[in-house]
């Protein structure tokens, strides 16, 4: 169908197709241009007011445009801000914030936001002392905003560059560390229940496209998160662009860093000469890109719902805090078995500093390789035949001295509570953690050590024949890592307790016993869970 039907036949009508005088072609032509601009001006009209509607639902429309008159503007804004803050619950009505502010258009912006929308607030600065006068400035420009707010003003001064090369950090990191953790110790001394980044959409997209650039898995795809514990981002929904229009709009007064124009930096050169490629392939890349990040946010969800399913049949573990410490089995043919073992596994063993590189070999040697052992800086994880076996790394043990009147020995492994009792008051416990030694064999001091190579004790119930320990774990099919927390308890060179195994045959309790040594070993998880 003709986009003009009606003008259209008119115009052949009038210009036809055989011979006309000059005056008639004229008088048609200039018809035919007069229809034309008709019909434009109402096409127009028709895609204004598209691009309107299309302006109240995304919110772009006055930043694209600059028609929008700034009253409307700055209403509008506040109300998608306290709408992002209401959808994604960052902090209920009453909750005071701590504004992170360096005295920049964004959080600058975000401190008015939350003036202008009543919300309690304080504002923290960070002077790094990297930029001289400048930073200086922005520490005068943000002290003298909050007095004009009326608000508490929390300021901190620090050699970065000093810190930075006693830390082996780069700038930016060491930068990073120190003011969030003056922003947490802030929060927790002056009550705060949150702390406010002004982290926008660029951000967020500058986030995904620089992990994207270094290899990353989907956590590292979905951008910045709204929430992340104490930290709440409200103004993730904005543009740069939206903010500093709404600054513009508002006289809002700021002030400029030119750092953030060094191509040294990573996500200066993504800002600068990246994003803008984008943005001419498709001049609504950014509105799209934080589309996908908010999907990508969903399927993150997604994914760590599936993959706990998957955790909670394979993982062995004796006790929740077992489980915190990095204390449990994983069951290699159920890892197999899995849908997506190395992205399984990957989110089991990461949380201990253990790499993608690092479960690849891991799962090639199972059934291949067993006894290889993987270490990250905290832990160590055994390939067993059946089990994949993760260990917290331990201090290497001393020899601990035991004397008659002790009641308490503390290990890296965990704690033996000691009891002198008469005979008839010691009850028998099945429990292997618990031994009851003749009180009267013992030589003291006690000795408490990590077994050795070439010990060997007489094991109860053999008739007093010897038995190395190394014959025993084996016998007992200890894996490597059992082997290495296996502490032994010796009196005058012998030893009386595999603890937590075995007692020696030498001591145990018997017709002429007349006193006894009830001693209870309380492994780490065990002694923490009772502790707390």
């Amino acid at each position: 169908m003709s986009c003009f039907p009606q003008s259209t036949a008119k115009f052949s009508r009038k210009i036809g197709t055989g011979p006309q005088s000059p005056q008639s072609y004229t008088q048609g032509h200039a018809e035919l241009i007069g229809a034309i601009s008709n019909q434009l001006c109402v096409a127009l009209r028709i895609t204004l007011r598209i691009l309107r509607a299309c302006a109240d639902f995304s919110g772009n429309f006055a930043v694209l445009c600059g028609k929008q008159d700034s009253t409307n503007f700055a209403s509008a804004m506040k109300e998608r801000f306290l709408k992002y803050i209401a959808d994604n619950r960052l902090f209920a009505e009453g909750e005071k914030t701590l504004i992170a502010a360096s005295a920049g258009v964004d959080s600058t912006v975000l401190c008015h936001l939350f003036r202008q929308c009543g919300l309690p607030f304080a504002i923290a600065h960070c002077n790094f002392k990297l930029r001289g006068e400048a930073s200086d400035g922005d520490e005068i420009f943000i002290k003298k905003l909050a007095e004009g707010f009326g608000v508490p003003f929390h300021l901190a001064h620090f050699d970065t560059e000093k810190y930075a090369a006693e830390n082996k950090q780069s700038i930016q990191l060491a930068a990073r560390n120190l003011r969030y953790r003056f922003f947490e110790k802030t929060r927790q001394a002056a009550g705060y229940q949150y702390i406010a980044t002004a982290h926008h959409l660029d951000d967020s997209i500058e986030t995904m496209l620089f992990n994207f650039a270094k290899g990353c898995g989907i956590r590292g795809l979905r951008g910045i998160l709204p929430k992340n514990g104490r930290i709440v981002r409200p103004l993730l929904f904005a543009t740069k662009k939206e903010i500093s229009a709404f600054a513009k709009k508002e006289g809002i007064a700021f002030r400029e860093d030119a750092s953030n124009l060094a191509d040294k930096y990573s996500r200066n050169k993504i800002r600068q000469h990246i994003i803008p490629v984008f943005e001419k392939i498709n001049p609504a890349f950014q509105s799209n890109a934080g589309g996908t990040l908010e999907r990508l946010k969903e399927v993150e969800a997604l994914y760590f719902h599936a993959v706990n399913s998957i955790k909670e049949g394979i993982l062995s573990v004796e006790s929740d805090i077992a489980e915190q410490l990095g204390n449990f089995k994983i069951d290699n043919k159920k890892l197999l078995a899995s849908p997506a073992p190395s992205s399984v596994l990957y989110e089991i063993l990461s949380p201990f500093g253990f790499n993608n590189s690092q479960v690849r070999q891991m799962l090639k040697s199972i059934g291949t390789q067993p006894g290889s052992v993987f270490s990250s800086a905290s832990h160590r994880l055994l390939v067993d035949r059946s089990f994949l076996i993760l260990q917290k790394k331990e201090k290497a043990g001393g020899v601990k001295q035991i004397h008659p009147n002790d009641r308490k020995a503390e290990t890296e492994n965990g704690i033996l509570i000691l009891k002198k009792t008469g005979k008839k008051a010691a009850a028998f416990s099945p429990d292997p953690n618990t031994a009851q030694l003749d009180f009267d064999k013992l030589e003291w001091p006690l000795i408490l050590r990590h077994w050795r190579e070439g010990d060997i004790f007489q094991p109860l119930g053999m008739g007093g024949r010897h038995k190395k320990l190394q014959d025993y774990f084996t016998d007992e099919k200890m894996s490597r890592f059992q082997k290495e927390k296996t502490l032994v308890l010796e009196s005058g060179g012998k030893i009386c307790w595999i603890v937590g195994k075995r007692i020696d045959e030498r001591f145990k309790i018997a017709e002429s016993t007349r006193h006894c040594l009830v001693v209870e070993f309380l492994p780490t998880t065990f002694a923490k869970k009772k502790n707390d």
